[in-house]
């Protein structure tokens, strides 16, 4: 159990965060780092003139909002499908008559 939890270093902001993972885990983290310094970057860019921390809140703010969306979509799709289901259930009866 213990080999499955590493030590990896992400970089974000100039900053060293050592973090232990789940093995399995570490290109979620990886891609999680990617997509930080991104956002990180671009509104360092839009927004020069403003404090880190305030860039740092509207990057966490930005994500939290794609996490929404994604969780949005995910509770959407069995609704979906459920509604195609009946479409066709009732498709079907009407057809019959």
């Amino acid at each position: 159990m213990k080999d499955d939890i590493f030590l990896i270093n992400v970089q974000v902001g100039g900053l060293r965060l050592p973090l232990r993972i789940a093995r399995k885990d570490e290109e979620l983290y990886r891609k999680a780092e990617k997509l930080l310094v991104k956002y990180l970057a671009e509104y360092q860019q839009k927004f020069s003139q403003r404090p880190t921390e305030e860039i740092l809140i509207l990057v966490a703010y930005q994500l939290a909002v794609l996490v929404s969306k994604q969780e949005f979509a995910d509770d959407i799709v069995p609704l979906a499908e459920k509604i195609q289901a009946l479409d066709k259930e009732l498709e079907a009866l009407l057809s019959k008559e």
